[in-house]
């Protein structure tokens, strides 16, 4: 019975070099400037935004069971309205 000790693989010993490898690597993200700075607005970035929110607010309205185009005399105009403005307002977008 004294051969199964010699089986066993050790793991203790290579901890240390593992936390290390880990912290190198953690920190070798952390090391540059966020990417997204050097983007700049493309000429049909407001199409875009426009178009997402359309599908955001298409997307909620379908959730709450709410007609996609309502008329505009029900409650729900108001509301897909004032949801869709809330997201045009999250894109940096103010009203005309």
């Amino acid at each position: 019975m004294t051969g199964t000790d010699t089986a066993r693989p050790r793991i203790l010993p290579a901890l240390p070099a593992l936390a290390c490898l880990c912290a190198v690597a953690l920190l070798s993200g952390c090391s540059s400037p966020p990417a997204y700075r050097e983007w700049t607005a493309s000429p049909d970035v407001p199409t875009v935004a426009y178009d997402e929110c359309t599908e955001q607010v298409d997307n909620s309205m379908r959730l709450r069971g709410y007609p996609l185009r309502p008329l505009p005399e029900t409650p729900q105009f108001g509301y897909r309205k004032e949801i869709f403005a809330q997201c045009m307002r999250r894109k940096g977008y103010t009203t005309e």
